[in-house]
């Protein structure tokens, strides 16, 4: 009788559409995370339960389908096919087909909210469903988000943390989780478990002080305008956050640079690294820059927080300008820990040139301020002369204030050179160590909230 049974669901599960990917961003209170690599044709998925495992449809999890024979079952692809599902049992014995489009959940036969599916050795809350396209196999872990978030908080930031800095990691979790739903809704599933999305270990990386900090904060989002604010955060600001216009080109009203001397005197607040130019020549040759031997960097546009937006590297056969971000992404992101950092070499007296002289005009002819070591002498109305030793100068015209600087020349010809830097991570939104450090200091979770991300409100969802 169960095997006609389960030939009567496998028949029904096959007409399914091909591709509905279930329910992707409509049901608000799970959340779809793709777990681990994308197996090939070739590679089976093992997965079990010590209650069993039973088969449920993703838009009914009230009632179990059937229930599979046995505690351990493995998943592959059909051959020849990414549109179905092979499922064998402990010894090896083909037991059913089912689609692979994430619409076909297997889950642990009980009613207790704790249960736990392990996938491949490893322990996770909620339910397994799969999903096959022409890359190969992709596991997704179908849980609600609160589950999720056990999962999520204490691989964002140290579990024995303070509770208030726990509990706005909580929300600002919540909040981007719910805020970038729709970020892998192409692939069919919501989130990856990678820094790509937010870290996700399961149900082995839960810590009770976590999961009583996501309990505490239960539902709450933080909304501005009325819609969730995508939250984003990093380890440690250095001192001042960044706005997000000055890193991803795009404004965003709560996510703007504020003074955090919070993050000052914590983990990464400030770093060094010393690089050889050989090794530095070989990091750029790896981005496909070959300018030939580097002479000299020019660091030529920076923040108002400091932050290196672009840099120029001079060399032998050329020169080549690259970002910030760019910079930390070839030398590493562990390495230079953010933009927020100076280089240090033996500097340049950089020559006046047409390109560096100032023009200034009068009503009877235009005069030239050629700039010396830096400096500017100006001649004021009463004939006296002052010294401009910034590397800044503000001119007022006819289109109002314009700014001239000189870039940072720093020649690396002599063989080495010092970044030093501030912070780690890009430094929009909340700074973990900020954070960690405002609740030592007595702030709740709510004004560690509001210092990062300006006129939030927190609210139920």
């Amino acid at each position: 009788m169960k095997k006609n049974l389960l030939i009567l669901i496998v028949l029904i599960m096959v007409f399914l559409p091909g591709k509905s990917y279930g329910r992707i961003d409509q049901d608000l209170d799970f959340i779809d995370v793709k777990i681990g690599k994308t197996y090939s044709a070739l590679e089976r998925v093992r997965i079990s339960s010590a209650n069993g495992i039973s088969i449920y449809q993703k838009n009914d999890k009230e009632d179990a389908m059937m229930e599979l024979p046995g505690d351990t079952m493995y998943i592959s692809l059909s051959l020849g096919s990414y549109d179905n599902l092979d499922i064998y049992d402990d010894s090896n014995t083909y037991v059913t087909t089912l689609p692979a489009n994430g619409t076909v959940l297997f889950g642990g036969e009980t009613d207790d909210e704790e249960y736990l599916m392990t996938v491949n050795g490893k322990k996770y809350r909620g339910y397994t469903t799969f999903i096959g396209d022409r890359n190969g196999l992709s596991v997704i872990n179908h849980l609600d988000i609160e589950s999720y978030l056990y999962g999520v908080v204490p691989k964002e930031i140290p579990p024995m943390s303070g509770h208030e800095a726990l509990k706005a990691q909580a929300v600002a979790a919540r909040s981007y989780a719910y805020s970038t739903m729709t970020k892998h809704a192409s692939e069919g599933f919501n989130v990856c478990d990678t820094t790509h999305c937010q870290v996700y270990g399961g149900y082995e990386s839960e810590h009770i002080n976590t999961n009583r900090a996501v309990d505490d904060t239960n539902k709450l989002v933080a909304v501005y305008n009325g819609n969730i604010a995508s939250t984003v955060f990093h380890s440690s600001s250095g001192g001042h956050t960044e706005s997000s216009e000055n890193v991803w080109g795009g404004r965003v009203p709560y996510l703007i640079g504020i003074n955090d001397p919070y993050s000052l005197n914590s983990i990464n607040s400030n770093w060094k690294v010393e690089m050889d130019v050989d090794l530095l020549n070989e990091k750029l040759l790896s981005g496909g820059i070959d300018i030939g031997v580097i002479n000299s960097i020019d660091i030529s546009d920076k923040t108002e927080s400091g932050r290196v937006v672009q840099l120029v590297f001079n060399g032998s056969r050329g020169d080549a300008e690259i970002s910030g971000e760019r910079f930390r992404s070839l030398l590493g992101t562990t390495s230079i820990k953010s933009t927020l950092f100076s280089i240090e070499g033996m500097t340049t007296e950089v020559e006046t040139t047409e390109s560096s002289l100032l023009f200034v005009a009068s009503s009877r002819r235009i005069q030239t301020l050629e700039s010396e070591r830096g400096s500017i002498n100006i001649i004021s109305g009463d004939g006296r002369i002052a010294n401009n030793k910034s590397d800044t100068l503000n001119v007022i015209g006819d289109k109002g204030l314009v700014s001239y600087k000189a870039p940072e020349t720093i020649d690396i010809a002599r063989g080495s050179l010092v970044i030093s830097g501030k912070g780690y991570g890009h430094g929009i939104g909340m700074s973990q160590y900020g954070a960690i450090e405002m609740a030592k200091q007595g702030y709740d979770f709510e004004e560690i909230l509001h210092h990062y991300y300006t006129g939030v409100e927190i609210i139920k969802y």
